[in-house]
């Protein structure tokens, strides 16, 4: 009995630790964090929310006025344009699996690195990027090692139940960089959020080519000119879209914004798309 009970007292803490650790992965998912132990850094009580739709263009002289009283949240390349040392975003946030995936094609590849050497070179004040839980933030750690930048990445899963947004591990449909920039502001806590780029309007831009029934697409962003390119998924570009897969992206996303606007009146937030451009009629508008 007495070798039993040594033998129970040298085990337990091995096996608390053990379960411990496969708790932990599943929660954590690669060292992600849920929303409730992310520490989100503040300088002002408003933000911009910067999504890099053609109408931001318009926007940008409005926006600028709005600097030094708003932090801002951007997305994708958008540090490719000027006003990303006038602006000084405190958070930004890739979702794409094209900016951190092995198997991405050279053509993303080519772009991500860009993206990332700007952000290296030019950020010189605190910043956090966000990454999903999936992410090979070994990618972007290799070109950004800027100490003004720190990778965070977030444990979100989607579901249509906002009762569950609370927990931290759920939220929207992450089909859509925009909607995830939205969800952490209003993480964040910011008491109003406003709403620029937001045009989501891509689905007007689709044809599909009368010969070989292919999904074409006019490509259009506020800081470079339209191209017309053939729908193919992300990151590999090897399988094309279908009319079917497109349409139910574009309702999943209408739809997370209308999530996002309810979560947020719960909790007392305000938001308001100010694009001067958007299809998003989840928000409230201003002239």
């Amino acid at each position: 009995m007495d070798r039993f009970k040594s033998f129970a007292r040298e085990i337990t803490p091995k096996v608390i630790w053990t379960l411990l650790a496969i708790i932990k992965n599943i929660v954590f998912p690669n060292g992600a964090l849920g929303l409730k132990q992310t520490t989100f850094k503040k300088n002002h009580n408003n933000i911009i929310v910067l999504g890099n739709g053609p109408s931001l263009k318009n926007d940008l002289d409005k926006i600028k006025i709005k600097a030094d009283s708003h932090d801002f949240i951007c997305v994708n390349n958008f540090c490719s344009s000027p006003y990303y040392i006038i602006f000084k975003p405190t958070m930004y946030v890739f979702l794409d699996a094209y900016f951190f995936s092995d198997k991405a094609h050279v053509m993303w590849i080519s772009q991500r690195e860009k993206t990332f050497k700007i952000i290296n070179e030019n950020t010189t004040w605190p910043m956090q990027v966000f990454l999903p839980s999936g992410a090979n933030e070994d990618i972007v750690k290799e070109i950004i090692n800027n100490k003004n930048v720190e990778i965070v990445k977030i444990n979100v899963r989607a579901s249509n139940n906002i009762n569950l947004y609370n927990s931290g591990y759920f939220g929207p449909e992450q089909c859509n960089v925009l909607i995830y920039a939205v969800y952490l502001a209003i993480w964040s806590k910011y008491k109003n959020i406003k709403i620029y780029g937001a045009d989501m309007s891509f689905h007007k831009d689709i044809d599909v080519d009368q010969n070989n029934n292919a999904l074409v697409m006019v490509f259009k962003h506020f800081d470079s000119k339209d191209t017309v390119e053939t729908c193919m998924k992300n990151p590999e570009r090897i399988v094309p879209f279908t009319m079917t897969e497109i349409m139910q992206l574009t309702a999943d996303t209408f739809n997370a914004h209308e999530l996002l606007n309810k979560f947020a009146k719960k909790h007392n937030i305000d938001i308001v798309n100010c694009s001067s451009y958007s299809l998003i009629d989840a928000y409230r508008r201003v002239k």
